[in-house]
C-alpha cells in the first residue's frame, strides 16, 4: 500500500511560523485554494478565535488543527460526513500534537451518526464561540446550499456574539452572500476576513467545469446570476456563468474568481 501523501503547511500558507503536517490517504479530501485561504485567514486573525470552536466539514482536519493551536482556543470539534476523512483527521491531530483538544466526529452537518457522538455535540449547544467552515459546492442546486445549511443550523450552538468564518468564493455573487444574514435571524455579515487575488477558476479541472455548467443551468432556470472576473481586463468586468462558458469555449481561457472567507456574527437575542 502506498503511504499517505503528506503536506507541510508553512508560514506562507498558514500565517504562522510553526508548520502543520497533514497526511492525506488516497480517497480523502485534498487541500484546495479554498482550504489554503481558510488556513491563512485563521493564522492572520487568530485574535478573533478563542474558547470552543467547531470545524464544519473538517475533511482531513487542517482547519480544526490550525484553530486548536491558537493559545486561547480550548477545544475544537470537527464534523464531516466522510468516514475516511474523519479517520485521517484524527491521525493528523496526533501527528500535530493537538489530539487532547480536538475531537473529530462522523456527522451529517451538526447531526453525528453515532449516539455517543450526538451526546458530545449536544453538550456544545449554546457554548460555541466560533465556527470555521470550508464547504464544497453543493450538487443539484445553485451550489450554495451547504453554506446556507452552515448558517441556518449553527445558531443553536453559538454563544451570543459567536463568529462564523465561512469560505465563500466570489463567483456566488453578493446577492447570495447577503441572503445568508437576511434570511437567518440573528446574523450580521461583518465582511471579508481573507481573500486571494483574482485567480483562474481553472476549467481544466473537471470538477470546476462541472460546477460552471451547473451554474449556467441555474441561470437558465431563472436563478440569481453568478459573478466571475473577466480575465481580458484583469477582473474589472464581471461575467455571468453563461458568458464565462462562452469565453472558455472560444479561447480556452478560464474566468477569474477570488477565494474568500466571510465573517458572520451571531447575536442570540436579535430578531431580524
Amino acid at each position: 500500500m502506498e503511504p499517505p501523501n503528506e503536506i507541510l503547511l508553512t508560514e506562507e500558507t498558514i500565517g504562522r511560523s510553526a508548520p502543520i503536517r497533514i497526511r492525506q490517504p488516497e480517497g480523502t479530501y485534498h487541500l484546495t485554494p479554498a482550504s489554503r485561504i481558510s488556513l491563512l485567514t485563521i493564522g492572520e486573525h487568530e485574535g478573533l478565535l478563542s474558547g470552543v470552536g467547531i470545524d464544519w466539514g473538517c475533511g482531513t482536519g487542517c482547519l480544526g488543527i490550525a484553530a486548536a493551536r491558537i493559545p486561547t482556543v480550548q477545544q475544537v470539534v470537527g464534523l464531516d460526513s466522510s468516514g475516511p476523512d474523519i479517520q485521517a483527521a484524527r491521525a493528523n491531530a496526533e501527528l500535530n500534537g493537538v489530539a487532547g483538544c480536538v475531537t473529530f466526529l462522523h456527522s451529517d452537518s451538526f447531526r453525528p451518526y453515532a449516539e455517543a457522538d450526538r451526546h458530545i455535540l449536544a453538550g456544545l449547544e449554546g457554548r460555541v464561540d466560533f465556527i470555521v467552515a470550508n464547504p464544497s459546492a453543493s450538487r443539484g442546486d445553485d451550489g450554495f446550499s451547504l453554506r446556507r445549511r452552515v448558517i441556518a443550523e449553527a445558531g443553536s450552538f453559538l454563544r451570543d456574539r459567536g463568529l462564523v468564518c465561512l469560505q465563500i468564493s466570489i463567483q456566488y455573487s453578493t446577492a447570495r452572500i447577503d441572503e445568508l444574514a437576511r434570511d437567518n435571524a440573528g446574523y450580521v455579515h461583518e465582511g471579508v476576513l481573507g481573500s486571494t487575488v483574482w485567480v483562474p477558476f481553472d476549467l481544466n479541472r473537471s470538477d470546476l467545469r462541472r460546477q460552471l455548467d451547473e451554474y449556467a443551468a441555474e441561470e437558465q432556470r431563472g436563478g440569481l446570476d453568478y459573478a466571475f472576473g473577466d480575465p481580458r481586463d484583469g477582473g474589472a468586468s464581471i461575467l455571468d456563468a453563461k458568458a464565462a462558458i462562452e469565453l472558455y469555449r472560444e479561447s480556452g481561457t478560464s474566468p477569474l474568481t477570488q477565494w474568500q472567507v466571510h465573517a458572520f456574527r451571531y447575536c442570540a437575542h436579535a430578531t431580524s
